[in-house]
């Protein structure tokens, strides 16, 4: 029941045995994903500039992108659960903090010691927790990387990246519930 934009056959050594490759997707999905992506967006940049940013906190984040991604295009996924969204990012960012805080900058520094440490206690966390969530280890090279992250000291734990994904979470939840009723309307 998807829209079939093109089908052409791929060079066998390029992907063998794939057969003929189509690009078919659901129009009302397309535009669920699309169309709740970016009016999340534009309300999260709305709390960023009208609520949070006189009080010198941030509600944006490169991460947030992929975010709204997952709860967007793949709402299903593991990684789209709210649990995993909101816990993968308050977990995460804790774990990186930690270790941002018990080794600062300079460990190995040639070889991003503290970043490749500071990722790998966030996904340590997010399994231990049952909550992996992908930004987060994004979110946690942010702290390593952004001279303006690490001025907030724990307050990143709180954000941007957890009130940014709230924010998210909320605007996910309206969308969701705006189209299950038309797909109910559409049936009836």
């Amino acid at each position: 029941q998807g829209f079939l934009l093109t089908s052409f056959p791929l060079p066998a050594p390029l992907l063998d045995n794939m057969g003929d490759f189509k690009i078919v997707f659901d129009v009302p999905d397309l535009i669920f994903a699309v169309g709740g992506s970016i009016v999340s967006f534009m309300i999260l940049a709305y709390a960023h500039t009208q609520l949070v940013a006189s009080q010198g906190v941030s509600a944006m984040c490169p991460p947030l992108g992929a975010v709204a991604v997952l709860l967007f295009a793949a709402p299903a996924g593991p990684a789209s659960k709210p649990y995993n969204t909101a816990f993968g990012f308050l977990i995460g960012s804790a774990a990186a903090f930690g270790i941002y805080t018990a080794v600062g900058e300079g460990f190995l520094k040639d070889f991003g010691g503290t970043r490749a440490l500071m990722v790998g206690a966030t996904i340590a966390a997010m399994k231990i927790t049952n909550s992996v969530h992908p930004p987060a280890g994004a979110y946690a090279v942010l702290l390593a990387d952004v001279p303006a992250i690490k001025t907030l000291g724990w307050k990143y734990m709180l954000y941007p990246g957890l009130s940014g994904a709230l924010i998210l979470l909320a605007c996910q939840f309206v969308a969701l519930q705006i189209k299950g009723a038309v797909s109910k309307q559409k049936r009836a």
